[in-house]
């Protein structure tokens, strides 16, 4: 296995980052990983020219699957992406539980982790920075830290940044006053891929380095016309394209991950019941989201 240079690492985690739902099929009372769903759906993703994948992050169910569950799906996503596009695999947990996942993960293929700290473990900013210390030392793969709490601020991220392994963070704060402080001052250095589809054109207009949106898992070609307008400056275009999302955003907030599984299926791709909430749409709901995608499928957007 080749593992990626981390400066070629950087230069690829751009565009569309897509969080996939790890695909569940059913047996009996129980629920087992699609691996022949989640390589259709990766091929897919691949296809489309999706840059980057996330694995076994919030999206994948990631408290709820087991060590083996989680070496599997990096294992899978990583083999059928054959390095096409890149792969961060998600990982929580203290210090030490941090640093063995993550071994795991490299030794599975991933090229980077997305790293989830446990809050407890991470009281303080000095305790946050050494805890990416500590886990960038016991790998040679990337790592994207994931920015959710007022508790890392440009001071700490700047500390991060300096760490050899951060190659890209994950903002989810929603706030663009700060996101555009950390493009200004770390954008040079780090991917900065803004999360969450309704401030998808505020991330492109501000000058971020990729957008991590949901609902690319199965409208990847819409979200990369988006950003391809961003590059261009055309922002007439990614709010035009944004605003057909509205009702897509609008059943998400009723629905969550069920959505997103439910939309990959009506796609002929891989979703299954979910672990982590109601399992699945009830036939009403489906149909709610069949209609709404029905005008992606009838309109050239």
């Amino acid at each position: 296995m080749i593992l990626m240079n981390l400066d070629t690492l950087r230069t690829r985690t751009r565009g569309i980052v897509v969080f996939a739902p790890t695909p569940f099929v059913e047996e009996g009372n129980r629920t087992l990983v699609d691996v022949e769903g989640l390589e259709r759906n990766m091929e897919f993703l691949v296809q489309a020219g999706i840059p980057v994948v996330v694995v076994c992050g919030g999206v994948g169910e990631l408290w709820d699957l087991s060590a083996e569950e989680h070496r599997q799906v990096v294992e899978t996503a990583t083999r059928q992406a054959a390095g096409r596009m890149v792969v961060f695999a998600g990982i929580y947990g203290d210090a030490a539980a941090s640093i063995t996942r993550s071994r795991q993960a490299e030794k599975a293929g991933a090229d980077g982790v997305l790293l989830f700290p446990d809050d407890e473990a991470v009281p303080t900013a000095e305790a946050l920075v050494d805890y990416y210390t500590q886990v960038g030392r016991s790998i040679t793969i990337g790592m994207m830290p994931f920015r959710a709490a007022e508790l890392v601020d440009i001071a700490v991220l700047r500390r991060l940044a300096a760490l050899p392994n951060v190659v890209a963070l994950k903002e989810e704060r929603e706030h663009m006053d700060e996101f555009q402080e950390i493009v200004l001052a770390l954008g040079d250095q780090l991917s900065i891929i803004g999360a969450g589809d309704a401030f998808a054109p505020s991330y492109l207009v501000l000058g971020g380095s990729g957008l991590a949106c949901s609902f690319s898992n199965f409208l990847p070609d819409l979200y990369t016309q988006m950003w391809e307008a961003g590059q261009q400056g055309d922002f007439a275009r990614v709010m035009e394209i944004h605003n057909t999302l509205v009702p897509l955003n609008q059943l998400r907030r009723r629905f969550g991950l069920r959505l997103i599984k439910a939309a990959l299926e009506l796609r002929g791709l891989a979703g299954g019941p979910c672990r982590s909430e109601p399992p699945r749409l009830s036939p009403g709901e489906r149909e709610e989201l069949a209609e709404a995608l029905g005008y992606f499928a009838a309109v050239a957007v």
